[in-house]
């Protein structure tokens, strides 16, 4: 089990009843590595990984973990395509996207079946009420992967042909910092990060949910290459039960899990911003612990895939089946 730490994290408080037996009844198992990369770098979201590997959950389940930061969703499918990882966190929708182009994952777990996708202003400069608002505004955008993607799904979706929309095109660093200067009015983003960012900055959000507008989208979850889908379904399947009780643990306790974050690992930001962003997340979530946290209904995913062919996102033919399975679901 490997992580970059900065010191040895403190105790948080215990896991819950149910995975003390799973991961006692694994630890005397020859551990089976498994390889995984995140959707971005270090952020308050992956307390629960970083819980689980502190505490020697993923060890004490038979499991030999290795977790990398990743650089955004898209390309952490294709390194899970590549199988330079063999498991990776993150954007469902991105993962959509690359298994229609011929990645060879499949997603086995989702949590986040709300897309976090929204329009954020700031309360008394905007009003963001319904579509039409985007007209008159300046919206700060990034090129390129989910961003980029939610605008073209909410212009079919709305009937607002991007032409008609003022975007500005911003790198995803900035945009922050150009709508609270009012560089922009707008920002289009995911709405756990920036509203815990506008708050931070003394502000209080609006915002225009894209999901809301019914863009269907869906958020986090995990997706495993097809080749170690079939050589480790049981590893999958048990570092998917121990991160599902490690959310439960996390999620009980936000200051100690960001705490725990800032200890561990080279997280940036204040404790209330780490608290804030965090929880905003978990509000988008299945409720960790559920019985359905990670499952996938065939309805969402049809959903999913019938949108990203009409845009052109994807011209594969397959079936929606295709593109994840429920063999391994915690």
């Amino acid at each position: 089990m490997r992580i970059h730490r900065k010191h040895t994290a403190r105790g948080l408080v215990g896991i819950a009843t149910a995975a003390l037996g799973l991961l006692a009844g694994a630890a005397s198992a020859q551990a089976e590595s498994l390889s995984v990369v995140l959707d971005w770098a270090w952020r308050p979201h992956h307390a629960p990984f970083v819980l689980a590997m502190e505490k020697g959950y993923y060890k004490d389940a038979g499991l030999d973990v290795r977790i990398e930061q990743g650089r955004g969703s898209a390309s952490s499918a294709v390194l899970v395509g590549q199988k330079n990882f063999e498991l990776a966190h993150l954007n469902v929708t991105n993962a959509a996207q690359a298994i229609g182009k011929g990645v060879p994952i499949k997603v086995v777990a989702v949590y986040q079946h709300r897309t976090a996708s929204a329009f954020i202003g700031i309360k008394g400069r905007v009003e963001l009420n319904e579509p039409e608002d985007l007209k008159s505004v300046k919206i700060g955008s990034t090129p390129g992967g989910s961003d980029a993607l939610g605008l073209t799904i909410f212009s079919k979706v709305t009937g607002i042909p991007k032409e008609e929309l003022n975007i500005v095109s911003l790198e995803g660093n900035t945009k922050t910092a150009a709508l609270l200067t009012d560089q922009v009015d707008v920002v289009s983003g995911d709405t756990y990060a920036f509203l815990a960012l506008v708050r931070a900055g003394g502000e209080e959000p609006v915002t225009l949910a894209h999901a809301d507008l019914g863009v269907p989208l869906l958020g986090f979850g995990f997706a495993a290459n097809e080749e170690v889908l079939e050589e480790k379904p049981e590893a999958i399947r048990t570092f998917l039960e121990v991160t599902k009780q490690a959310y439960v643990e996390a999620t009980q306790d936000y200051e100690a899990s960001c705490q725990l974050m800032m200890d561990a690992v080279d997280l940036v930001g204040s404790m209330e911003g780490c608290i804030d962003y965090f929880s905003n997340l978990v509000g988008l979530s299945t409720t960790p612990g559920a019985d359905d946290w990670g499952h996938q209904s065939e309805e969402e995913w049809e959903k999913l895939v019938g949108t990203l062919k009409e845009i052109g996102e994807i011209e594969s033919d397959a079936p929606a089946s295709a593109y994840y399975t429920t063999a391994v679901e915690p």
